[in-house]
Parts: C-alpha cells; sequence; structure tokens
C-alpha cells in the first residue's frame, strides 16, 4: 500500500525543477525535520535545510540569513516550510524581501502572532528566562505583530492541538495547544488556508497525516479538510499523559 503522501498527483512536474527550504525551529537544529525531508524528498523534491543559531543571534540577523540562504538554492519553483520559529522567520523574509520565484509557504506549529511559553519563561526568572529560550524568541516576543498576511505567497497553517510538550509543565498554558504553541497564535489572517490536527508540536513533524497534508498544500494550494468529527475531538479539552500516536 503506497504512502499516503506518495499520491501522483502531488509531485512536482519533472520538467520544474522544484526544492522546498526547510527552516527549523528555535533551540534545535533541523534533526527532527529529517524524516519529514526524507518523505518529500521521496515525492521527487530537491530539498534543503536552512539552520540558524536562535540562542545567540537575534531575530532580524536570522531573517536575512535565510532570505540569502533562499536566493542561493536552485530551483524554478521555490516552497519553504518551517516548524515553530521557523515560521515566523519565512513569514519575515517574504513580507520583506521575497524571492521572486514562484512557490508557495507552509508553516507546522509556528506562534506567528506571539508565543505565550516565551513569555511565561521571562516570568519564571527574567535573566535566565531570557538564556532558556534565546534572542531570537525573545525578539520576537518584544514586538507587536502584525495579525494579517501581507505577502503575496499562498501561505498555510498546520497547528496541532494535542497538548503534550513543555509548555504543559504550566497549568495555566491557555488551550487549545500544541504543548508548546497556543492555538490563537497560530490565527494569522489572510492565510490561503489554515487546518488543526491532533498532534502535539514535534509530534506533527513525524506523523504521516501531516506530511500528507504538507505534501497537499504544495501541490495544490489547500489542505484535505479533516471530517467534522474529527474536528470535535481535536476540540475536547482533555490533558493526556503520554505522547500522541504518530498516525
Amino acid at each position: 500500500m503506497p504512502e499516503p503522501w506518495m499520491n501522483p498527483e502531488w509531485k512536482p512536474p519533472a520538467s520544474v525543477p522544484t526544492s522546498i527550504v526547510f527552516v527549523h525551529g528555535a533551540i534545535v537544529n533541523g534533526w527532527e525535520m529529517a524524516l519529514l525531508r526524507r518523505r518529500l524528498r521521496q515525492l521527487g523534491y530537491h530539498v534543503r535545510q536552512f539552520k540558524y543559531q536562535s540562542m545567540l543571534k537575534g531575530l532580524d540577523d536570522n531573517v536575512g540569513r535565510l532570505r540569502d540562504f533562499i536566493r542561493e538554492t536552485p530551483g524554478e519553483v521555490i516552497h519553504v516550510v518551517g516548524h515553530s520559529m521557523g515560521g515566523v522567520l519565512l513569514r519575515h523574509a517574504f513580507e520583506q524581501s521575497p524571492d521572486p520565484r514562484p512557490g508557495r509557504l507552509l508553516v507546522i506549529g509556528a506562534p506567528l502572532l506571539d508565543c505565550w511559553v516565551g513569555h511565561r519563561f521571562l516570568r519564571l526568572h527574567t535573566h535566565l528566562g531570557r538564556y532558556m529560550i534565546g534572542r531570537t524568541v525573545l525578539d520576537h516576543i518584544s514586538r507587536t505583530n502584525d495579525p494579517v498576511w501581507r505577502g503575496a505567497r499562498d501561505f498555510g497553517v498546520l497547528a496541532g492541538t494535542y497538548p503534550f510538550g513543555v509548555g504543559a509543565i504550566f497549568k495555566s498554558l491557555p488551550f487549545p495547544s500544541d504543548g508548546v504553541v497556543i492555538l490563537a497564535e497560530t490565527r494569522l489572517q489572510g492565510l490561503r488556508d489554515h487546518l488543526t490536527i491532533r498532534l502535539n508540536h514535534f509530534g506533527m513533524l513525524f506523523s504521516k497525516r501531516c506530511c500528507m497534508q504538507v505534501a497537499r498544500f504544495l501541490a495544490a494550494g489547500t489542505f484535505t479538510q479533516v471530517t467534522s468529527s474529527e474536528k470535535l475531538e481535536a476540540m475536547v479539552d482533555s490533558r493526556p499523559a503520554t505522547s500522541p500516536v504518530l498516525r
């Protein structure tokens, strides 16, 4: 049985060189996106991982480096997929100085409007909190973020609703969330499409269902909408103690 993301209709045209730039989140370095990269490479994409220092470098510095990396990426079509703070970086990059080549933008579990968890760590201890979240996140939460997408590209958002992650150590973590990012923080206006999925913050990167949605959006500009019963399940206020099944 073929994997769900291997739909022939979602493959990039063989005659059009098409690349995907992946942008990881804060603190990590891109290893967590390896499976997603491999799966989309199997579909026929050329893939590249952008790496940046979220702890030592500020937001503007990393946005500039991302723009340079995208410009150096070969291909006639350039898609960009960002996880967590990587989604924030690609948003700024394509609002400020977009690459002229066609392509779509997709973010997974990205705190586009704010970062409650970042603010909460700062409340624990200002100096220690700054060290724990790093300069990129600190810059993000220190600014007023425009609630509207101002770029020209199709922009899609996948948001998790399974509250299992570092944010769950705070009993006051707002619901719903993916355990790190609150659903409300993903609700950027002007999007092409937005879909909630019953997975946690990192679980989305390993999920076959999530990969299918990524492949679909990059090819068609829309997600495959879930059934009404699945939507209802995603909004049930439960705090499971174990990690979600990655499927």
